[in-house]
């Protein structure tokens, strides 16, 4: 692909030779018939060391006849550059692939593309345009909305709705049976999964059935790999979840609510529309709209985990002051 290529593709300025390239690599890799995007000021000089080409904001300072595109703002056009080097895969061709098997009056769009050894139970709906990978399974009753992407391994209970436009990674499990129990016996779980418009779910995940009702994921939000959702968990839309989290059975996530990796979020819990949770923390109680709450066990407003941070330095100061004065300072505290 030419430097001027992409320089019209998103609205650059081309400097230097046009030179043909073949892919992006990472500043400071020797990356001759690649194209390196600076995105920070701090990497210009890595990124200089190799022989890419280069993408770089307005007022870098560059040498003469370096093959480069200036634009405004980096951050802007990142997304941009890397749509021109995506290469989709194709996980299955349109139609429905001679080794999968559909069950009675299952309904597959022509337009449609069902891949090798899917499993498509009685009464399902594979919508137009959706594709399901190489050994799917979509369970009876089930619904692939239209233009939704089910990557290899995605299991889809009975009764699970995916709205239009929904991306599923591998191996992640819609509706399974939920862990709740009763005198030790386990619920029947009798409700369903539903994914709104446009919903990603990454990798492994597991979203658990409701024992009655749906558990919900509205539109738009975005759920990493490798986190479980417990039965009937309300997931608000344009959520943002980073993987490796655990939402407990019938907690709340309102519009808007971000968080970090590795955050444990009770039962019963809400999280009010537009907070953010730092990696790492168990929510335990409500967090109120809007507000920040910081990494800890339990989690706790940001400022105030900043003060106890701060105590605790203040504490160790005291100590050592306190030692001096008693003269059983310990050696190890001095400096």
């Amino acid at each position: 692909m030419l430097l001027s290529h992409i320089a019209r593709q998103i609205g650059g300025r081309l400097e230097g030779p046009d030179v043909e390239v073949s892919g992006l690599c990472p500043p400071g890799q020797d990356g001759a018939g690649s194209l390196v995007v600076v995105r920070e000021a701090r990497f210009l000089e890595a990124a200089l060391a190799g022989g890419a080409a280069l993408v770089v904001e307005e007022g870098l300072k560059c040498p003469a006849g370096r093959s480069l595109i200036r634009v405004e703002k980096v951050g802007r056009v990142w997304p941009e550059v890397l749509g021109l080097f995506d290469v989709p895969i194709r996980w299955a061709e349109a139609g429905v692939h001679p080794t999968a098997v559909i069950g009675a009056g299952a309904r597959v769009d022509p337009a449609a593309a069902v891949g090798a050894f899917v499993v498509i139970g009685a009464g399902a709906r594979v919508e137009a345009g959706a594709v399901v990978a190489p050994h799917g399974y979509i369970g009876e009753g089930a619904v692939v909305g239209e233009g939704s992407v089910l990557e290899p391994r995605v299991t889809l209970y009975p009764g699970t709705v995916l709205g239009k436009g929904c991306k599923i990674a591998a191996g992640a499990v819609l509706g399974a049976v939920g862990f709740g129990f009763q005198n030790r016996q386990r619920l029947p779980h009798t409700g369903r999964v539903v994914l709104e418009e446009g919903v990603e779910i990454g990798a492994n995940c597991v979203i658990q059935r409701s024992v009655v009702g749906d558990t919900r994921v509205g539109a738009f939000s975005k759920i990493g790999d490798l986190t479980n959702m417990g039965h009937n968990a309300q997931v608000g839309k344009n959520v943002v979840m980073v993987g490796s989290s655990a939402i407990g059975g019938s907690a709340v996530l309102e519009d808007e609510v971000l968080m970090g990796g590795w955050v444990v979020v009770s039962d019963h819990v809400r999280i009010e529309k537009g907070a953010t949770v730092a990696g790492g923390s168990g929510i335990s109680k409500t967090v109120p709209a809007g507000q920040t709450w910081a990494s800890g066990l339990p989690a706790q407003p940001i400022r105030q985990h900043w003060r106890r941070l701060a105590l605790l330095d203040w504490l160790v100061g005291v100590e050592r002051k306190l030692r001096r004065l008693l003269g059983s300072e310990n050696p190890q505290d001095k400096g």
